[in-house]
C-alpha cells in the first residue's frame, strides 16, 4: 500500500479535502515508516499528501499547501537531523505568517532519555519563530515506530483529519 515516498504525491483527485505535504528526514528509516503510515491514514481521510525528503525539498514549494507536517528523529543531545539546517536557513525567504504547520519527532532510548523527543519541541520552535500557527499538539514517538503505528500513530493522524476536516472542508 505504500510507495516510496521521496517526492511523491498521493491523493484523492475528486474528494480532497486540503493538501498536505510532509517534509521529513530519515536516516535510519523509522521516520520514514511513520510519515508513510501518516500518508496512508490522511490520504483514506481524502486528504492530497505529497511527502518530500527535506535534503530534496525547495522551499518555494511552502505556500502551496494547507499543512505541513515536519518530521525528523531526534539524535545525541537533542539536535535534529543535520538535513533540516539548510532548509532553515532557506525558508528565512518565505513569508510563513499564519501557516499551518505540525510537527513530528522520534527519539531512541540509545540516545540520552532526557532527550528523547526533542526534535518535536525543536521543530515546533522553528514553527512559532516564524510566526506560523501549530495546528494541534506534536507527535512524539520514543519507542519502536512499529509497536505505535496503529494506536498512537493512527490517533494522531484523526486528530490531524479532525483539524483538516473542520478547518478546509468546504
Amino acid at each position: 500500500m505504500f510507495t516510496n515516498l521521496d517526492n511523491t504525491s498521493l491523493y484523492k483527485p475528486n474528494n480532497c479535502v486540503a493538501k498536505v505535504q510532509i517534509i521529513y528526514s530519515t536516516v535510519g528509516g523509522n521516520t520514514e515508516i511513520v510519515v508513510k503510515k501518516i500518508t496512508n491514514d490522511l490520504v483514506l481521510s481524502g486528504h492530497q499528501v505529497d511527502s518530500f525528503r527535506v535534503d530534496n525539498y525547495t522551499t518555494e514549494n511552502l505556500l502551496k499547501y494547507d499543512l505541513t507536517i515536519l518530521a525528523s528523529p531526534t539524535y545525541n543531545q537533542g539536535t535534529l537531523d543535520d538535513h533540516f539546517k539548510p532548509f532553515f536557513k532557506n525558508w528565512k525567504s518565505v513569508d510563513l505568517t499564519g501557516r499551518y504547520f505540525v510537527a513530528v519527532g522520534l527519539g531512541s532510548m540509545k540516545y540520552y532519555s532526557e532527550y528523547l523527543t526533542e526534535a518535536t519541541g525543536l521543530l515546533e520552535e522553528e514553527i512559532s519563530k516564524k510566526g506560523c500557527q501549530l495546528a494541534i499538539p506534536g507527535l512524539r514517538i520514543g519507542v519502536d515506530p512499529l509497536k505505535v503505528l496503529d494506536s498512537l500513530v493512527a490517533k494522531w493522524s484523526q486528530k490531524v483529519d479532525l483539524f483538516l476536516n473542520e478547518n478546509f472542508a468546504k
